[in-house]
């Protein structure tokens, strides 16, 4: 019982000896994004419409539907990475629809494909996006919570390429987090420590938008079900 209750509270101290050096750098004030009349399209031809939500701080949305609905296009709308869209996307009640490269700035962006410089080890990773983003995490830490191991990402298996990935959300300093399935191939113990990242994202006064095939995990968010969005 002594053993469970040490293990316990090491775990805190390891999540907070990362974690709380962040807290002082991300709200500064109530952030917030809201998309109204959002229609996508690809190629020149509708694929979503009449897509609205809003979040403030410590909210979070659940953007569900079956494979190949647009999950991941309606992320990449939002984020810029598409142009090709009708509607408006405000930040902090600032209209942005016109400016992608300013909306990147402010979002912490998850892919549900995590690209990793092939050749390196995760703590190499984790300690080049530490510099990228001048953050002032320890490296050793964030590797210490997420169990990586010391191979090159080439001889890791997808959940741990995927737990490098999350791993960069400590680092970037973004108040706003798009994430694209972001528990998917990861085991029982890499959903909880994802969970206990963002819900401590959410509780510092972040905001998140999330696509899962698995909406059962976040069951108190928002949700939109693209399915009933589509233009078949």
């Amino acid at each position: 019982m002594l053993l469970v209750i040490i293990s316990n509270v090491l775990k805190k101290l390891l999540f907070n000896t990362f974690k709380l050096p962040h807290k002082n750098k991300m709200i500064k004030k109530q952030i917030s994004i809201s998309i109204h009349s959002l229609s996508c399209a690809v190629d020149g031809k509708l694929v979503l419409e009449d897509i609205n939500f809003s979040l403030t701080s410590g909210q979070s949305i659940t953007i569900t539907g079956p494979n190949g609905v647009g999950k991941t296009l309606l992320l990449h709308v939002i984020l810029g990475f598409k142009s090709s869209f009708k509607g408006h996307i405000l930040i902090n009640e600032v209209d942005f629809s016109e400016d992608p490269d300013d909306r990147q700035e402010q979002i912490g962006y998850y892919g549900h494909r995590a690209s990793l410089q092939a050749g390196l080890t995760p703590l190499e990773i984790i300690k080049y996006w530490k510099a990228y983003y001048n953050s002032d995490a320890v490296a050793m830490d964030l590797v210490k919570f997420w169990g990586l191991p010391n191979n090159t990402v080439e001889n890791c298996s997808e959940g741990q390429r995927k737990r490098i990935g999350l791993a960069r959300l400590s680092m970037m300093q973004r108040n706003i987090w798009l994430l694209d399935e972001p528990t998917t191939n990861l085991d029982l113990e890499g959903k909880e420590k994802f969970l206990e990242l963002h819900a401590s994202h959410l509780k510092s006064g972040g905001l998140s938008v999330i696509t899962t095939h698995e909406p059962s995990q976040f069951n108190k968010n928002k949700m939109i079900n693209l399915d009933k969005h589509r233009i078949n």
